[in-house]
């Protein structure tokens, strides 16, 4: 069969779906991955077939700060997501929760995640290509617009804890508790618009098809994740990087903890910046018997001129070769990271990033002793002084090398990721699927 996978310009989450697509190549079938030109080449580089749809966009519109400090003003990515991640019963009203998705579908799924070009030129290349599957990955709504236009079966791919799904359970049971004057429904249409826009077939509620997929394709671990219903497909979180050269020593066992700092790629390449500042927080770690390796750029690190002795700083290392040997990782929360580290079995601190789901990783890996969650907003601006002036951020990481039981935890973790089917063992799975889904 073909496969189309769709992502809009994020490498990170185009490397979540690299493992799948390159399983179902090698059991025979047609694949390619469809996004914007910023990543075309990183497709390539993965050794699969690009096309490139739409127009080169930035999520933000701008580009990261050239000086290299830590974003201080709030960004519109992270307070549209805010909303929609937001999970206390007591705010959850059918006012807010129609005003998230109002500004979530006229905006940010609109524009920042494609815009009409890409779903334009997506829609005409799968009625030329004629894929059997659109695998689509969560906030790219330009997939199964795509799959209902050409007939493809097709199943959203997700990157870490499904709030969209969450939220759109919310959604309708909300509306549909509202007297018939008030129940508004963007979704609705926006989906039918969307539709109706290539001359697909609008009748019946297709909301929740065209929001989570015919099926969806899940590489959380269960424990973490929401229990909607959906029917879904798990599969084990497999580590791709990227193409890398590894560094010798990473493969070499440190005379002391080795602790890794990472904080993605997202942030630095896509969002305009950290959200703390990178360099106190190694000066914070200079004290500590460890040695510290920081995936981080020059950039990042900002006016720093000397470092610690005790740090080495790579602008780029693949965590899954690095992780191995490190006793602990640091890190801002994104979903590529987590898999990483639990996939090696290594315990996590967590400073979130607060863009999607980091916040939540953190209290999963807190209530399953894997790891320790630090305070967001403690490590922001004038306050990580503070922070580090009270001894707070090296006695969290103290705390995980010394205790034993953090390292256990991760094990058990580890396992459980471990025995989750791979995604050469979900191939067979996806083929029924799509031959049960398929026009």
């Amino acid at each position: 069969m073909r496969v189309l996978f769709t992502v809009y310009a994020a490498k990170t989450h185009f490397y979540n779906m690299v493992p799948i697509a390159w399983a179902l190549r090698a059991a025979g079938h047609e694949v390619c991955v469809a996004s914007q030109p910023q990543i075309v080449d990183a497709i390539g580089r993965a050794g699969l077939p690009a096309v490139g749809v739409g127009e080169e966009q930035s999520i933000e519109g701008r580009s990261a700060p050239a000086s290299g400090d830590h974003v201080t003003s709030d960004m519109s990515w992270r307070d549209l997501n805010a909303g929609i991640t937001e999970t206390r019963p007591s705010v959850l009203t059918w006012d807010y929760v129609l005003g998230t998705f109002t500004i979530a579908c006229s905006t940010h799924y609109e524009h920042a995640t494609g815009g009409r070009a890409m779903l334009d030129d997506l829609v005409a290349f799968a009625r030329d290509w004629k894929p059997d599957l659109v695998v689509w990955d969560a906030m790219t709504f330009a997939g199964p617009v795509a799959a209902r236009a050409c007939g493809a079966a097709h199943a959203r791919m997700l990157f870490g804890i499904d709030y969209i799904g969450r939220m759109h359970a919310d959604y309708t049971e909300l509306r549909d508790q509202q007297a018939p004057e008030r129940r508004d429904d963007p979704v609705h249409d926006w989906v039918t618009g969307r539709l109706a826009r290539f001359g697909c077939d609008t009748d019946g509620d297709l909301t929740a098809e065209m929001m989570t997929g015919q099926w969806t394709i899940d590489p959380t671990p269960s424990w973490m994740q929401f229990q909607l219903g959906l029917p879904t497909t798990r599969v084990r979180y497999v580590p791709y990087n990227g193409p890398t050269a590894v560094p010798d020593w990473t493969h070499e066992k440190p005379g002391r903890p080795r602790v890794c700092v990472s904080l993605g790629m997202t942030a630095r390449e896509v969002l305009g910046g950290d959200v703390f500042s990178v360099s106190d927080m190694l000066t914070a770690l200079a004290g500590l018997d460890i040695e510290l390796v920081a995936t981080i750029s020059a950039q990042q690190i900002g006016g720093a001129t000397r470092l610690p002795d005790n740090v080495r700083v790579v602008d780029f290392v693949p965590l899954n070769d690095l992780l191995p040997t490190c006793s602990a990782i640091i890190h801002h929360g994104g979903f590529g990271t987590l898999g990483n580290a639990l996939v090696h079995g290594v315990p996590q601190i967590i400073a979130p990033g607060r863009y999607w789901d980091e916040v939540g990783f953190g209290r999963h890996l807190e209530a399953r002793g894997a790891g320790l969650l630090l305070d967001h907003e403690e490590l922001s601006g004038d306050a990580l002084k503070t922070k580090v002036d009270g001894d707070s951020l090296t006695g969290t990481i103290t705390r995980v090398l010394d205790d034993p039981t953090f390292l256990e935890n991760a094990g058990r973790i580890q396992q459980e990721v471990l025995a989750t089917p791979s995604p050469r063992e979900i191939v067979t799975e996806l083929e029924e699927l799509t031959a049960a889904h398929r026009k």
